[in-house]
């Protein structure tokens, strides 16, 4: 009996439970003006899948104890309600695929008491099973498609964990704007959360709409296949400084200086994935595709709070041995790179009929998207501190890789998502565990 104990306690300690949920809309604190009421998405958008990207902040215990539970949600509520006020087409609703109709009806907002304590909760993988954060989401807001009558463009659950500290899981659609898009909307919400809604403050962090994209009747959404339910493995890997280093100086002197840490570690992550989903060492054409963020590419250049999906790809097929060689990989994605700054627009350079083209030649196509670089840890914070871990939880399909900086900013964090067998492969890549740990 208690053995069996002992084996319940571990089950119930491993997976995180919810205790108790309640739910309410969150609606812009100012209606939005009749001229913005009509919101048109941009070719690029209307090719993305409306599924929902989520992303989660963890604030500890001790950077919260003078404030109660009922004190943080109501001032979460509130900002986020003046929050809409300046990003106003995420609490309007998606119509024909094509607009959003900004009619101000708001935003989903979960608050949930959880069973775990808030140390618990950071042990867990960046996945959505019942064993890693999951529960921390609202039901399918873990890149699922946004289903059901008008659904909320942007979802938002506030976890209170047991013995203190929160965490904030924030799933907006894809439709409507990249990883830059939800990391700048986070930012602003949080910043105008900590100078107690004084937007003037926060002036240079205002989103901004482009008005001019053209109407289109009807939804052209482009898709490769339909989306599979979840049978890949989500695994996170880390890079330390000091091993990514190590990587650069194993490279040929006369090019070590100007490989980044985030080109190394993604071309050793893309020989070790391709190395494992081989097949008798049969060599078959992948390609690794790279999400460009071109919002300071463009002429002239966007902000960084330019809201939409606005990003490319650099694509770099891949056939041959010699071609996986890690300095030949640096190389190549910086030529692609070199080339995606002349483009002045992203019209005839949508990601979609790109990624089509390749998969109707039976290509392995390998996703890596980088939020290196991106101003979170220092920004992100609501008045309580910075958050102690953010993260984005999985990844929409198998052979995605996202690519983060660590809390301290010590190294890269890797989200890793392969078939079984394929990632049995790639955790004993010998090279890779030389320079990474699971």
């Amino acid at each position: 009996m208690m053995g069996r104990s002992l084996v319940l306690a571990s089950i119930f300690r491993r997976n995180l439970h919810v205790v108790s949920r309640s739910k309410c809309t969150i609606k812009p604190a100012s209606p939005t003006p009749l001229m913005l009421k009509r919101y048109n998405l941009s070719s690029q958008d209307r090719m993305i899948r409306n599924l929902y990207m989520p992303i989660i902040l963890f604030y500890p215990p001790q950077q919260l104890a003078n404030t109660t539970a009922t004190t943080i949600s109501n001032i979460l509520k509130t900002s986020l309600s003046q929050t809409l006020s300046k990003y106003y087409p995420f609490a309007g609703r998606l119509r024909s695929g094509s607009y959003i109709d900004c009619n101000d009806e708001g935003i989903d907002f979960v608050e949930a008491k959880i069973g775990n304590t808030f140390s618990d909760a950071l042990e867990k993988e960046a996945e959505k099973s019942g064993d890693g954060l999951g529960h921390l989401f609202q039901n399918d807001s873990i890149w699922d498609e946004a289903s059901g009558k008008d659904p909320s463009l942007l979802l938002v659950q506030l976890n209170h964990f047991h013995r203190g500290g929160i965490a904030v899981a924030v799933s907006l659609s894809h439709r409507v704007g990249d990883a830059c898009t939800l990391s700048t909307f986070i930012t602003y919400w949080a910043n105008l959360t900590r100078h107690s809604g004084d937007h003037c403050k926060i002036g240079h962090l205002c989103p901004h709409f482009n008005q001019l994209h053209p109407f289109y009747e009807g939804d052209s959404v482009t898709s490769v296949s339909s989306l599979p339910k979840k049978y890949w493995i989500t695994k996170e890997i880390v890079f330390h400084n000091s091993n990514i280093k190590n990587l650069k100086a194993k490279m040929d002197y006369s090019c070590q200086e100007k490989y980044t840490r985030n080109e190394l570690v993604t071309a050793l992550l893309y020989k070790s994935i391709v190395a494992a989903k081989s097949d008798s060492g049969v060599f078959v054409t992948s390609v690794l595709s790279q999400a460009v963020n071109i919002r300071s590419i463009v002429d002239p250049p966007l902000p960084l709070s330019s809201v939409g999906n606005l990003f490319t790809i650099n694509h770099i097929p891949t056939s041959t041995q010699s071609e996986m060689m890690l300095h030949s990989l640096v190389e190549r994605m910086r030529n692609g790179k070199m080339k995606i700054k002349t483009i002045k627009s992203l019209d005839g350079n949508e990601v979609m009929p790109i990624l089509i083209d390749y998969r109707k030649r039976n290509c392995r196509v390998f996703s890596f998207t980088s939020m290196c670089n991106f101003p979170i840890y220092d920004v992100m914070d609501f008045g309580w501190d910075r958050p102690v871990k953010v993260t984005i939880v999985d990844t929409p399909f198998a052979d995605c890789i996202v690519l983060m900086d660590t809390p301290s900013g010590d190294g890269i964090k890797a989200i890793v998502s392969l078939e079984e067998e394929a990632m049995r492969n790639f955790q004993e890549d010998e090279e890779l565990l030389t320079y990474a740990s699971f």
